[in-house]
């Protein structure tokens, strides 16, 4: 399966994506706004894995490329999917500095969005931030995503406590904001 946009394109796992994957495993800056803890290591087996059991029933993972060169930048995903209440939880990763601030996530996010609405008929989204990610925050909210919760003081990064927030969106607010995507 392939979602495309104009900057990037979702697909499965190519040959040798697990490589690049298992050194982005090493960048704690990036893994630490993406999971309460860090946890190292995955070789290239356990992240081929990981992919491929991703892609069942209750979950899907997806590669993140740009369109011009087909260059692995990240990866996307829904989890936690219960189809009898329709509700997934997302995920998304742009491990290199460099990749950031391009609009590939926020396409990608889009992707991943319309095909959590439109392909699996969910009929909501809910995903996790910590407050140290505003460029996440920024994002989820530029998007309709809604606060639903906090828990407080539930992360400790560099030094400090910082509260995770809970985040929801709805498939009706979705479709009633399109420019927000």
């Amino acid at each position: 399966m392939m979602l495309r946009g104009n900057k990037v394109y979702l697909a499965n796992l190519f040959d040798g994506d697990a490589e690049y994957l298992t050194d982005w495993q090493w960048d704690d800056q990036f893994l630490l706004g993406l999971s309460e803890d860090v946890v190292h290591p995955y070789g290239v087996k356990e992240w081929s894995e990981f992919f491929g059991d991703a892609n069942s029933n209750s979950d899907i993972m997806f590669t993140i490329r740009r369109t011009n060169d087909d260059m692995l930048v990240g990866f996307a995903g829904i989890s936690d999917i219960m189809l009898r209440n329709q509700r997934g939880e997302l995920c998304i990763g742009i491990p290199q500095a460099g990749d950031r601030s391009l609009g590939y996530g926020r396409e990608a996010f889009s992707l991943l969005l319309e095909y959590a609405f439109d392909h699996l008929n969910l009929h909501k989204v809910t995903l996790t931030v910590h407050a140290y990610n505003t460029a996440a925050l920024k994002l989820y909210e530029k998007c309709g995503f809604v606060r639903e919760g906090t828990n407080r003081e539930a992360v400790y990064h560099q030094g400090k406590w910082y509260d995770s927030y809970s985040y929801g969106l709805l498939a009706r607010e979705w479709r009633q904001n399109p420019d927000n995507y």
